[in-house]
């Protein structure tokens, strides 16, 4: 792909086409980057636990400038450094494949607002946006279409991690919702062996 990728760039004259050429040739190198280290057995593009906000920051900035949509990142709480691997991978690949479906069926989105807060006993996971999904469908007809879109790996994301996950259309306005609760692994640990102490 990349050579075929640059025998079409030596034809083109176009600045601004050269410039796109130049962001999908940075997005196939670093896609051949993740394939060898999943080759490998590694976790390509996980952050660690300390560094999800920023991770989280970035890819959302990238999306933002990408797709044209104005998006907001609120966290709270997330100076703690005792995030798992398992809640910081699922975290992330669930806003990735949000953003995904919302680039590829809310069509009518200007607004895409994205809350992390962590508690004493879970984190919490809010993305909402303000758009309708293709063609003429009401909100809710758009949202149930769109919950066919990436959702079951994120249900399965969470409930293996014993939490639980939830989206609808936005009550009383068009666009929709996905909210997900993590339990921590201390209060993970705890249901394991029964759940807590009375």
């Amino acid at each position: 792909m990349l050579f075929r990728l640059a025998a079409l760039e030596r034809n083109v004259t176009d600045l601004r086409l050269l410039s796109q050429f130049a962001d999908l040739r940075e997005t196939l190198t670093h896609f051949s980057e993740e394939l060898q280290q999943l080759a490998t057995g590694e976790r390509p593009g996980v952050p660690p636990g300390y560094r999800l906000v920023a991770s989280l920051s970035d890819l959302i900035g990238r999306w933002e400038n990408q797709v044209g949509i104005t998006t907001r990142f609120r966290h709270h709480g997330m100076n703690r450094p005792d995030l798992d691997d398992r809640t910081t991978e699922a975290v992330f690949r669930i806003v990735q494949e949000a953003l995904t479906n919302i680039a590829k069926h809310a069509t009518t989105a200007s607004m895409v607002t994205i809350r992390l807060r962590l508690m004493p006993d879970y984190l919490m996971l809010l993305i909402e946006d303000d758009g309708y999904g293709p063609g003429p469908a009401s909100t809710t007809e758009a949202a149930n279409a769109r919950k066919r879109c990436g959702i079951a790996g994120m249900i399965q994301r969470v409930t293996e991690l014993g939490g639980t996950f939830a989206i609808r259309a936005r009550r009383g306005s068009k666009g929709t919702r996905l909210v997900a609760t993590i339990p921590l692994l201390a209060r993970r640990g705890l249901r394991r062996s029964g759940g807590d102490p009375q």
